[in-house]
Parts: structure tokens; C-alpha cells; sequence
């Protein structure tokens, strides 16, 4: 997706070239049409549309499917990456496109694509619910999943991930609003807390329709997991 048709085509065929499908559009009306025609492991998305942003289009992919994002930019500030991968996005590459670097994140994204079997859950396979039976969480580093102890397989963005494994650091402490902002990469400002609470709302929201989750606010502290959670490769 991207209104260029010059740099539409040089990336069409690039990966045209390395034997994936691919399907072109130049407009935000078009990708709405043909993203609900059919199923895409991974839309490559610009930020900078003229009829609707890119971030409304990750959006409304991320709330919608399992498909991955890969969002494209010639803005390399951080607030825009920051908006990108508030927006939903799994990775964030700058214009002009090195090539090998497209390619290798390509190759990543379809990857995790392809282990998605039942969109952005999916039950595990029979060794996997034996050791759910411990009634223990599981972060899972490869594919950046957590798998909640009946064996439900929730799909997690990067910055999801990378919120959880900071509170796994200190299992038995809150991690304060500060060293998250830094590790997540916000500000460390109003809008920085509003986005640290925003991702937090969407990842118990995921976790639980009814919020009752292990991620705990401790009043003037920060933030927990309660629960006995494993990290796993």
C-alpha cells in the first residue's frame, strides 16, 4: 500500500522476485476492498497517504485480522515509529528501503504469519496443553506469544512483548511508570503515560474482555504480573 507508483512498482516486483504473492494499491479505498476479498499474511503499509493516514489502515488490520504489519515511512522521528507501533504495527522500516533489510523483515513477518493457525488465538497442540496443565502462564519468545494457562495462544505486538518481559524481570516487585516509558521508547511525559496506559488497556482487553488479568497497577508504583508465568524459546 503506498500512493507512489514508481516505488509501488520497484517493491512489487523486488518481492515478486523472491516468490511471494503480491498485490498492489495505490488508495486507501482500495485497500479496504481488496483486504476484505481475502486473506494477507502481511500488509506493507506507508504512513504517508493522501487520502487516509497509514496508521488508521494498520488500525483498523490489527482489529480485524491476523495479519502482520509492516509499516513504511520517509519520517524517521521516534514519535512517528511510536505512533506506528501504538497503531499496531510489528515492525517499522525507514524510506529510503535498504533492500536486504526489507527482505530479511519480509521473510520474518511472513514466518510468523504462517505459525498462526486460527487468527490471533489458537488452541496448542496436545504436548503443549500438558504443560498448560500446570496452570502457570507461558511467554514465548519465538513468534512473541502468551499462552494463558488454559492453552490459548495470544499473538503480541512488539511493544506488548517487550511490556511483559520487562515486568518478568522483577517477578516479585512493580516496575515503576518511568523504566517502562524508557523501555518502550515513549516520552517520559503526558502524552508518553497516555500511551504506556493506552497499551496496557489494549493488552488486558486481549488478555480479558472483563480486565480481570495478572497485570496489576500497584498504586504509586508502578506495575506487576501476578501470576507463576514461564519464559520459553
Amino acid at each position: 500500500m503506498d500512493d507512489e507508483p514508481s516505488f509501488r512498482s520497484v517493491i512489487l516486483k523486488y518481492l515478486q522476485r523472491k516468490g511471494y504473492q503480491v498485490t498492489e494499491v495505490g488508495s486507501a479505498i482500495d485497500f479496504y476492498r481488496e483486504f476484505d476479498q481475502q486473506e494477507y499474511a502481511l500488509a506493507i503499509i506507508d504512513v504517508g497517504l493522501p487520502d487516509q493516514s497509514g496508521l488508521v489502515l494498520t488500525k483498523y488490520v490489527r482489529e480485524n485480522s491476523s495479519t502482520r504489519i509492516l509499516l513504511l515511512s520517509g519520517d524517521t522521528s521516534p514519535e512517528t515509529k511510536i505512533e506506528g507501533y501504538e497503531a499496531g504495527a510489528d515492525q517499522f522500516l525507514t524510506k529510503p528501503v535498504n533492500f536486504r533489510l526489507l527482505d530479511a523483515a519480509v521473510a520474518n513477518l511472513i514466518a510468523r504469519a504462517a505459525r498462526q493457525t486460527d487468527g490471533s488465538s489458537e488452541v496448542l497442540t496436545s504436548k503443549a496443553e500438558e504443560k498448560s496443565c500446570s496452570h502457570s502462564w507461558r511467554l514465548l519468545t519465538e513468534g512473541w506469544a502468551l499462552v494463558t494457562p488454559s492453552g490459548e495462544k495470544l499473538h503480541l505486538t512488539g511493544k506488548e512483548y517487550a511490556f511483559i518481559h520487562k515486568l518478568l524481570e522483577t517477578p516479585n516487585a512493580p516496575v515503576s511508570r518511568t523504566i517502562l516509558l524508557k523501555e518502550l521508547g515513549y516520552p517520559h511525559d503526558e502524552h508518553g503515560n497516555r500511551s504506556l496506559e493506552s497499551l496496557i488497556y489494549r493488552l488486558r482487553k486481549k488478555i480479558s474482555p472483563n480486565l480481570e488479568t495478572p497485570i496489576k497497577t500497584v498504586n504509586g508504583s508502578g506495575y506487576i504480573f501476578t501470576a507463576k508465568i514461564e519464559i520459553e524459546n
